[in-house]
């Protein structure tokens, strides 16, 4: 018997409930042991009508099974096969109310857009596209996320009819909105015309709206989004010139008077500091109020806030423009950036770390790519210098440092290194460290135990130094050997014992 007539007769025994089980293994087996262009051929010759009725049964072990031998069935048949010949079945699996059929068709549709963009065509397939968006909504997380990725990758003439039609997310719960906001940024993220039209179609105005709600994680999840969406100038000026950032600030406002605004005070800090750090001027010189929340989140009892305000602080600081925005505050800001200090000295270890990375932000001028092309504004190396001396008066901060950075703690070891190097990018740290006892042979002792990534950045910290005109010639030969040997030389040492004669 060959192989389509086996299976013309095993689809044949699916019509009965007894025999069901077993036919749906005989074709799974029949399948596995079949070439894949003879099976491709087997199932095309005959079809897949039968297996797809088998979904819809009651017993739940024949479901699963039908959905099993349909998912090898478009495993074997090529993708651009599977678009041109199964298009109406894929329709009917995406709308099935049973979760497994629509995993298994979604899984399907990301697999043709992944092999060959262009299999499912606009406006032919439109209703492919469409149905898979609506799948934002599914309470199956999987399939939701699938949605989310295979739509927010769609050709652009898919998009009008698209985001029309997943509108209904709109209507269900917080996650599902969640998803469709996620794939309006994705979206809007490509193109001003893409973003135009996602506000066309009121999508970003609902979403700052949903700000309202009382359900706080929800509202978080948006600010995040928006924070995105904010990263690209036609998203920051629409929310600018329609009001929205300004009704945010507000909210801001609201929260500093309100003692139960911790957590979603945190989402709010987060956004306006992702905003600040790519508009630090702008920001700062308009919304002062933002920089002041910040600042007063340094005597916050709350411990959420803290650790965020640490984050936050450091990331408006890392640019040249955020640090000279920043020390227009006077006094505030001084006392922050000392409070930071005792953090390093005085913490647990979580907000040590990030009170050290924290002040490596400030104290560091190449992580703004500007500095690359333009030369460093003396006014940053003078605040640099006195914000680092503010880490310690007694014992001097260089000698603090040099502490901290013998910590056992790899974590609080790292990020001290990482301090280090941003000292090490200002003459004045390269003297510092010339001038600190032990320091230099610390750095140069091969013998300490360090991580893979530690020892590369003990190596940047080195090359770097091994440039210096703080150091003597002797010195300077020292940290060039260092650097020809490269991070991970070991010296080897033979010991050979001898017996004296008399």
């Amino acid at each position: 018997m060959s192989n389509i007539e086996q299976y013309r007769v095993f689809t044949k025994n699916l019509q009965h409930e007894e025999q069901r089980s077993q036919a749906l293994n005989d074709i799974i087996n029949l399948l596995n042991f079949t070439s894949p262009a003879e099976a491709a051929s087997v199932i095309q010759n005959v079809g897949i009508s039968k297996i797809l009725q088998c979904i819809n049964a009651n017993n739940k072990t024949h479901v699963e099974l039908s959905c099993e031998v349909l998912k090898k069935c478009f495993e074997i048949i090529e993708p651009c096969d599977v678009a041109r010949q199964y298009i109406t079945y894929l329709m009917y699996l995406l709308r099935h109310e049973k979760v497994p059929v629509r995993q298994v068709a979604i899984e399907v549709v990301y697999k043709i857009l992944m092999t060959n963009s262009s299999a499912l065509s606009v406006p032919e397939h439109i209703d492919i596209f469409v149905a898979v968006a609506q799948l934002v909504c599914d309470k199956d997380v999987a399939i939701a996320n699938k949605a989310i990725l295979i739509t927010s990758n769609l050709p652009e003439n898919a998009y009008p009819k698209v985001l029309e039609e997943m509108q209904i997310a709109f209507n269900c719960n917080t996650s599902s909105k969640c998803n469709a906001f996620e794939i309006v940024v994705n979206i809007s993220s490509k193109s001003p015309e893409l973003f135009k039209l996602c506000t066309d179609q009121g999508y970003i105005n609902f979403m700052v709206s949903e700000l309202e709600s009382d359900d706080i994680l929800y509202q978080m999840n948006i600010l995040e989004l928006l924070a995105q969406l904010a990263r690209k100038p036609y998203g920051m000026n629409y929310l600018v010139e329609n009001g929205s950032f300004k009704q945010m600030v507000q909210h801001l406002q609201e929260l500093r008077n309100n003692p139960l605004g911790g957590l979603l005070m945190t989402g709010y800090i987060k956004f306006f500091g992702t905003v600040t750090y790519q508009y630090s001027k702008e920001i700062i010189n308009e919304y002062p109020l933002i920089v002041e929340t910040l600042l007063e989140g340094f005597d916050s009892n709350d411990q959420t806030i803290l650790p965020v305000v640490l984050d936050t602080f450091g990331i408006i600081g890392s640019t040249l423009e955020g640090k000279l925005c920043l020390a227009a505050f006077g006094s505030k800001f001084t006392q922050a950036v000392e409070k930071v200090g005792e953090m390093i000295k005085n913490s647990p270890t979580e907000i040590k770390v990030r009170a050290l990375i924290c002040f490596s932000h400030l104290i560091s001028v190449e992580q703004d790519p500007e500095s690359k092309t333009k030369p460093i504004d003396h006014r940053v190396t003078l605040m640099t210098r006195e914000w680092f001396r503010s880490l310690s008066k007694q014992p001097a901060s260089i000698e603090t440092l040099f502490g901290v950075c013998q910590n056992p703690f790899p974590d609080i070891r790292s990020s001290a290194f990482n301090l280090l190097d941003a000292v090490c990018q200002h003459k004045w740290g390269e003297d510092l460290v010339a001038n600190c006892a032990g320091f230099i042979e610390f750095l140069l002792d091969r013998t300490l135990d360090y991580k893979k990534q530690l020892m590369e950045l003990k190596y940047d910290i080195i090359k770097r130094l091994s440039n210096s005109t703080a150091f003597d010639a002797n010195t300077l030969m020292r940290l060039q050997t260092y650097v020809d040997q490269g991070p991970f030389y070991a010296e080897t040492t033979m010991q050979v014992a001898m017996e004296e004669g008399d």
